[in-house]
């Protein structure tokens, strides 16, 4: 079949054939549904593999003049957080670097497939990165450089305290 006598089906209804022009010249005016759409051959469509979905994760204030305390900060899959830049600011602490630290989502080193962990690092900040459990996250021997974050974790960012929590 040719495609002048193709018919489109739209809404369950049936598209009127074309008819050829008239002795005159003049063509027969266009069907109220465009033309039948063939696929073609030479191209190909990449479906990108399904990502998982991002876990609710965020980090809250606990103490110090960075924001108020109970403000609730939602992480992304990358969060940087700074007192002049960033996803996450506190604004208040003088003693929290431009760009301080960051939070990122990536696979758990040695853990199973598709396994996820937030894991924090310091960027070069002047006054460190401290993170640990409520008894010794502001100890001299919790700054950290990597840390994997599990929920009730403490995190200090200059004066501020913060608590990580994940879903």
């Amino acid at each position: 079949m040719n495609d002048e006598g193709a018919k489109t089906m739209m809404s369950g209804q049936p598209d009127t054939p074309q008819t050829p022009p008239t002795a005159t010249g003049t063509p027969s005016p266009s069907p109220p549904f465009p033309p039948l759409v063939r696929p073609v051959a030479d191209r190909t469509l990449v479906i990108a593999e399904p990502q998982p979905p991002i876990p609710l994760a965020w980090l809250g204030v606990v103490s110090g003049p960075g924001a108020e305390r109970g403000h609730t900060y939602i992480l992304l899959p990358e969060t940087v957080i700074g007192r002049t830049a960033g996803d996450m600011r506190l604004s208040g602490d003088p003693t929290v670097s431009g760009q301080h630290a960051k939070v990122r989502l990536e696979p758990r080193e040695g853990g199973a497939e598709g396994e996820q962990v937030f894991v924090l690092y310091d960027l070069a900040s002047a006054n460190g990165t401290y993170a640990g459990t409520r008894q010794d996250y502001s100890d001299d021997n919790s700054r950290v450089y990597r840390y994997e974050l599990n929920n009730g974790d403490y995190v200090l960012l200059g004066e501020t305290v913060l608590t990580f929590w994940r879903a």
